[in-house]
């Protein structure tokens, strides 16, 4: 008989280097703060398990899902110290003798590069790391890590071996300093925890999916990159590099889609300048910020950042013009697998549709932004010679253009915050429900994550084989600030969303007694407990 569950799903944490333990600075790249909120929300599903008047939870263990971009290997750009640990990760001894790219933007895609950078986040996150080996000391808990666009990396075999590793090495850390019977500490020593964690153990309680997680007639789950276009890998199962002749050990790396060579290459350096650039959702507010507060750096980005980015990536497209004609590596035979590649194709290529829109709205929008600065300016030189008249009809017409481009800022919004990955979950939903494929059938609920947006919605019952129960799609949001107008007239700028699954609530044969709204919740650090999310209707 299948190991009962509860289900956590949370996504989004872009966890890089963290806190230097030598300084107790935090790196500029870094975009994970909640540590201690974290720690705070695993004891707490710990001691809902744990307790005999909890009877949805007790004695039931968690399956924590964590549907991709736990960390962010492309914002570890710290190189490995000089000498041995260089040499056993790049095979010199010399920061002079590694590849200018190296040395500029940080290690690169290969297995003992992503090995060194896991191993630097587990020691800026020390307090994470505890919480999730404690976690997996548990009787019966079990951990998921998804991949997704930003630690496609976890690919690696040896990367998903040190993950253990440090989860191992995190629960000795912990198990030195917890003290017996403290049950008021952030995670409390109870007697039946081990000693130590067995790696053999954590071989099968740690794994890693491919592709998606499906739990049969309950959920479907992905990080939701392959989606859109920018984020998408050619082969997101097996994301390696394909060996050529002037290339021979290019299956020792990853193959990056458009979206993380711009992070590499451009984008760290500008969240250098300003850490919370990422954060600002979508990211066209964070131009318009720029041309408001800080229009000063605009020239370091044109004349320093972008060329810099566009000689990097003309290095990076003369090597891929290379490989045109080599195809990805070979895809996995499961024709389930391939009817969800389909799906997340023709999502691609309709979000690609409106890619020229985005670009001529917001080049359009900067262009009236800067002709009513000069209209402005204008109206000002006017009054002060003394002539009112065209100054009149500037500010009329800056007025005119301001509210156009004010316009086109609002529907460039809705562009870039576009609904493909509901679109894409009612698609997936349409397949499970035909029943075409074995082994796959309908579901109630669709987990996304990847947009950062925590939404639970109604798939519409537009599917004649729709079956007897609603299904939804989920988004569990993020564990970073999101700096949005819209997100903040709903909830704080740090959301720490997560959705709890509790399967008993839903298999009542009887479907009016099933509770099967989604439990999409948010953690408050100051309560310490689980809050609601504020979502509203249409």
């Amino acid at each position: 008989m299948a190991q009962k569950f509860n289900y956590l799903f949370l996504s989004d944490f872009h966890l890089s280097e963290g806190r230097n333990p030598a300084n107790g600075l935090i790196h500029r790249n870094e975009d994970f703060f909640q540590d201690v909120p974290f720690a705070q929300f695993i004891a707490h599903h710990v001691k809902l398990s744990r307790r005999e008047t909890a009877v949805e939870y007790h004695n039931i263990p968690w399956k924590l899902v964590i549907n991709g971009d736990i960390f962010d290997f492309l914002q570890v750009v710290t190189l490995p110290p000089e000498g041995a640990e260089l040499f056993g990760v790049k095979g010199v001894r010399s920061h002079a003798d590694l590849r200018e790219n190296d040395r500029k933007f940080g290690l690169g895609t290969s297995s003992p590069e992503i090995v060194w950078k896991v191993t630097q986040i587990a020691k800026g996150h020390p307090i994470f790391f505890q919480a999730l080996a404690w976690f997996m000391a548990q009787p019966g808990n079990e951990l998921v890590l998804m991949k997704g666009n930003h630690d496609i990396e976890l690919y690696w075999p040896d990367v998903q071996l040190r993950m253990r590793q440090l989860l191992q090495k995190a629960y000795e850390g912990w198990w030195e300093t917890a003290v017996p019977n403290d049950t008021h500490a952030l995670l409390p020593h109870f007697d039946d925890l081990p000693e130590a964690l067995d790696l053999e153990k954590l071989q099968k309680q740690v794994s890693f999916p491919p592709a998606f997680l499906y739990e049969p007639g309950l959920f479907y789950a992905e990080h939701g990159c392959q989606f859109e276009p920018a984020n998408a890998f050619r082969n997101f199962e097996d994301p390696r590099l394909t060996i050529t002749d002037d290339f021979p050990d290019a299956d020792k790396y990853i193959e990056l889609p458009s979206g993380s060579l711009f992070v590499r290459y451009f984008f760290n350096d500008v969240e250098h300048i300003h850490p919370f650039a990422d954060n600002m959702k979508p990211i066209s507010r964070y131009v318009f910020w720029l041309l408001r507060h800080a229009p000063g750096e605009l020239t370091t980005f044109l004349w320093t950042l972008l060329p810099q980015y566009l000689r990097a990536r003309r290095e990076v497209n003369k090597k891929l013009k290379n490989r045109e004609d080599k195809a990805p590596q070979q895809e996995m035979e499961d024709p389930f697998l391939k009817a969800i590649h389909d799906i997340q194709i023709h999502s691609r290529e309709s979000v690609s549709s409106s890619t020229w829109q985005t670009v001529g709205r917001l080049v359009g929008s900067l262009l009236l932004v800067l002709v009513v600065i000069a209209l402005l300016f204008l109206a000002v030189r006017v009054v002060a010679l003394g002539v009112y008249w065209p100054a009149i009809i500037a500010v009329l017409l800056a007025l005119i253009f301001g509210y156009t481009a004010s316009g086109m800022v609002q529907s460039l919004d809705d562009l870039l915050e576009g609904h493909y990955l509901f679109t894409g979950a009612g698609s997936i939903a349409r397949l499970l429900n035909g029943g075409t494929h074995p082994g796959y059938g309908s579901v109630r609920y669709f987990i996304f994550g990847h947009n950062h947006e925590a939404n639970a919605l109604l798939l519409p019952p537009t599917d004649k084989n729709r079956p007897n129960y609603r299904q939804w799609y989920v988004n569990t949001g993020a564990w970073v600030p999101v700096f949005s107008e819209s997100e903040r007239l709903l909830r704080e700028d740090e959301q720490l969303t997560f959705l709890r699954l509790v399967p008993g609530r839903v298999q009542h044969g009887d479907e009016a007694k099933n509770k099967d709204i989604p439990e999409l919740l948010q953690w408050s650090a100051q309560a310490n407990a689980p809050m609601p999310v504020r979502l509203f209707g249409e």
